[in-house]
């Protein structure tokens, strides 16, 4: 039959072989703990790697023992193995096992089973198919022997000594033990406890699973506040990129016009120089033609003419005052801009970096 994995170690993967108590909850052979320590000092459980020892100052070896040794484990793996094993009849040897004494815990065919059942000493044992039995049903219906002598039935519980023991034993070895008590009252005080710790490990179980889906709704509150946030930041950045370009338009308009005005006025000022000149320069090579080649009378008529033409000539090169007027400059106001807006955007980054966050708190047992 199938064995579960839960009765195998996850280290050396065989059945449970003194199976030790981690403080996580999980277990692991003592061997296969001591090992693990050894091999890798401060690993942790190979499950959850949580710490197997917070600290040790002694070898691993006593460290391992001091782990609590899971016994109902042990006693499953061993009804497991008695499930498992020699399907012959333990009895005839010859015919295969389908049945198996819930008390003596042997396997037996059919035959067989009857006669145990035929038996005075065996009479009132539960003899059950092999099939229907688990492990847990046989463990659970083992008897109680001596821890002493191994093959009479306990009927006492030593508090001192942590022993099932007989009568026998109760009189003789623990006669000085102060605290013996009926196992079977020792049992209902022990299941009694157990349900005690299921109650409590219950309530924990409740309470922890409810902070864990409290911070589970958390965090997605959380991823949603950081979408809404994110897309308000898009939104905003946008907005202020969209008032930075129509800033930008405005100085690039303001700035083109000024000096658009500036230069029509240099260019006004050019052409009416450019137009003055045309008439001196004119003027000179009359001059200049007449002084050469006109006769005398002539020249007496033209010289005359052309002091007065050269009298009412503009011949001022005086450049007018806003021809060096610099047109205005846009730098200052987008320096002034940018300063305040650097210092807005300084000012609120310092305001969210001071903003603490509350992590809701996490009780912790130890």
């Amino acid at each position: 039959m199938d064995e579960p994995q839960e009765r195998k170690c996850v280290v050396c993967t065989n059945y449970y072989t003194t199976p030790k108590i981690l403080p996580c909850g999980h277990l692991m052979c003592q061997q296969c703990v001591i090992s693990w320590m050894y091999s890798k000092p401060r690993a942790g459980c190979p499950l959850c790697r949580c710490p197997i020892v917070e600290q040790s100052d002694g070898s691993s070896s006593d460290t391992v023992d001091a782990l609590p040794t899971d016994f109902v484990m042990e006693a499953l793996v061993e009804s497991a193995r008695v499930l498992s094993k020699d399907h012959l009849c333990c009895v005839c040897d010859t015919k295969k096992a389908e049945n198996i004494c819930i008390q003596c815990q042997d396997k037996m065919c059919s035959s067989c089973a009857q006669l145990h059942k035929k038996m005075s000493a065996t009479r009132s044992h539960d003899v059950e198919s092999v099939s229907t039995v688990t492990p847990e049903r046989l463990a659970a219906s083992r008897p109680a022997l001596c821890a002493d002598h191994g093959d009479k039935q306990a009927e006492f519980f030593c508090r001192e000594h942590r022993l099932a023991v007989c009568r026998a034993c109760k009189a003789n070895k623990h006669k000085v033990c102060l605290k013996v008590s009926f196992l079977d009252d020792e049992t209902e005080s022990v299941q009694k406890s157990l349900n005690d710790l299921t109650k409590i490990l219950v309530e924990a179980e409740q309470k922890l699973e409810q902070a864990i889906g409290q911070l589970t709704s958390r965090l997605q509150e959380v991823d949603v506040s950081e979408q809404e946030d994110m897309a308000q930041v898009d939104k905003s950045c946008d907005r202020l990129q969209k008032l930075v370009e129509d800033f930008r338009n405005k100085l690039k308009d303001k700035t083109r016009t000024s000096h658009l005005q500036i230069r029509n006025s240099i260019r006004d000022v050019k052409t009416a120089l450019s137009n003055r000149l045309g008439k001196v320069t004119s003027h000179k090579h009359i001059v200049t033609r007449v002084t050469s080649v006109s006769p005398r009378p002539a020249l007496i008529h033209m010289t005359q003419a052309l002091t007065d033409r050269v009298n009412s000539l503009d011949l001022s090169a005086d450049l007018q005052g806003e021809v060096w007027v610099k047109p205005s400059s846009s730098v200052e106001s987008c320096q002034e801009v940018v300063g305040r807006i650097e210092q807005e955007l300084l000012t609120f980054e310092q305001q969210k970096t001071k903003t603490k966050v509350t992590a809701l708190p996490v009780s912790r047992r130890t």
